[in-house]
């Protein structure tokens, strides 16, 4: 007669029964769904535009620092150029002094610290690369 291993069989003791009760509504929330189908739709977008979007050739010109050339700072790339410039040189470095400052108090008062400098010394870096960048670019020479 064969017999099974000893953790393929049952245990002799019953496991306690367990008192955690779902609730589920009887009705459904349509506004819920219909708030997390238009994020669903927004995120495939978001995720889908690059795909579309179409490049301008610059030629060998740089475009840092002005609108893209040949158009306006209303057109998509001058938009485009212009948040990304904002975001590298302002948005990032004040944020990150936030973080930072956020780090010293909760490090002062003893409560958790780490998140709040790791984001802060992120976004600086984040900042530095799109500032080194934006300057290679700048005084990149034309391929040829």
């Amino acid at each position: 007669m064969r017999t099974a291993l000893a953790f393929w069989r049952r245990s002799q003791v019953s496991a306690p029964t367990s008192t955690i009760v779902v609730y589920r509504p009887d009705e459904i929330n349509w506004i819920h769904i219909a708030l997390k189908f238009a994020l669903g739709l927004i995120l495939i977008g978001n995720l889908a535009a690059p795909f579309a979007a179409k490049a301008q050739n610059l030629g060998t010109q740089p475009a840092f620092g002005q609108a893209v050339q040949g158009q306006q700072a209303t057109t998509v790339e001058g938009t485009v150029l212009n948040i990304v410039n904002w975001g590298c040189n302002v948005i990032a470095p004040v944020i990150a002094v936030a973080c930072l400052g956020i780090a010293g108090w909760h490090f002062k008062s003893g409560r958790g610290y780490m998140g709040w400098s790791v984001s802060g010394v992120a976004l600086m870096v984040i900042s530095g690369l799109g500032r080194m960048a934006e300057g290679f670019i700048t005084q990149a020479q034309g391929i040829q």
